[in-house]
């Protein structure tokens, strides 16, 4: 990482490199209605792939959610299975560590394969307090010495809840993963945090001279990432993994829309990461795989499992380390 960034427009081309795309139901501001079925995948970039490749060892399937308020007694038993799917998570809205032990356990069960965690300290205040955390299933994932930690915030209000960084590898691939949880609270506020994750990147690149793989991923309560909010980390040359033209990551209160907003994404350089990137992504949407005898499903998935559906990006295992 010894080296000055080269800056680098949003608009440069260079996004169709990994721009492999998932579009569902709904673009910011249209409705469809509830149990329509799924629309066909978006068109893929010319360098994209079929979007939801089986998982093979020499891949690993990165992914982050907003889970919900885990807490002490919530039951973890379909958080566990889409856990499971997964290589690694990071989860964001964490309320209890005994809750967050119990679905570790559950997810092990689930997938009958060993897991571990990192976890934050707790983030916030009041209400808005909880913990990150990193899940992993230790056959695929291991973490490893580097960048971790909470972020150094320079002044106490500059995040509701400060982002969390750890350091892993799977197989040939070194990656330190960000996450964070952006306050939800007024508009502006938001869009300062965002803003403000330009500086977070740019943190954790100068803890570690050798290692530029870097994947910021979590809740970042702005909708769509063409958000002006993100200008600041297009700016630096990063750019956002999950595409396409009718997304939505957060599931409406209304029974006659399904989804309600694009809050959820991951972001990389693919100046650097681009090698490992294996040019599949997507959304997982939880309403298609539980509930379906409700008279609206996604309602359902709101009260009983989470608001949020997880989104996740895979990457090369096999190709070296290019840092």
């Amino acid at each position: 990482m010894g080296r000055k960034r080269t800056i680098v427009s949003g608009s440069v081309a260079v996004i169709v490199v990994f721009a492999a795309a998932l579009g569902y139901h709904l673009v910011e501001g249209d409705v469809l209605p509830a149990g329509a079925p799924s629309p066909e995948p978006a068109e893929l970039a010319p360098a994209g792939a079929p979007t939801e490749p089986a998982p093979t060892p020499e891949t690993v399937k990165v992914a982050s959610w907003n889970i919900l308020n885990l807490g002490r007694e919530t039951p973890v038993e379909q958080r566990a299975e889409i856990i499971a799917q997964f290589d690694i998570v990071a989860l964001q809205e964490v309320e209890s560590l005994e809750g967050l032990e119990r679905l570790r356990a559950q997810v092990e069960a689930e997938a009958g394969t060993p897991w571990e965690m990192a976890v934050s300290e707790k983030v916030g205040e009041g209400n808005a307090a909880e913990y990150y955390a990193f899940v992993y299933r230790t056959d695929r994932v291991q973490e490893v010495d580097g960048p971790k930690g909470v972020y150094p915030e320079p002044s106490p209000a500059d995040f509701s809840r400060e982002p969390f960084f750890a350091t892993f590898k799977a197989g040939d691939f070194d990656f330190t993963v960000a996450t964070i949880h952006v306050t939800f609270g007024k508009a502006s506020e938001r869009t300062a945090e965002v803003t403000r994750l330009a500086d977070v990147w740019e943190h954790i690149q100068g803890l570690d001279q050798a290692e530029n793989d870097i994947l910021l991923m979590g809740d970042f309560n702005r909708n769509k990432p063409t958000h002006s909010a993100f200008d600041a980390l297009e700016d630096l040359g990063v750019s956002n993994l999950v595409v396409g033209t009718n997304v939505f990551t957060a599931y409406s209160t209304k029974p006659d829309k399904i989804g309600s907003n694009w809050y959820d994404n991951i972001w990389m350089d693919p100046q650097y990461t681009g090698h490992e990137y294996a040019g599949h992504n997507g959304v997982e949407y939880i309403h298609e795989r539980y509930y379906q005898d409700a008279d609206h499903p996604h309602l359902e998935v709101r009260k009983k499992v989470s608001d949020h559906c997880p989104v996740w990006a895979e990457f090369h295992t096999t190709k070296g380390d290019d840092d």
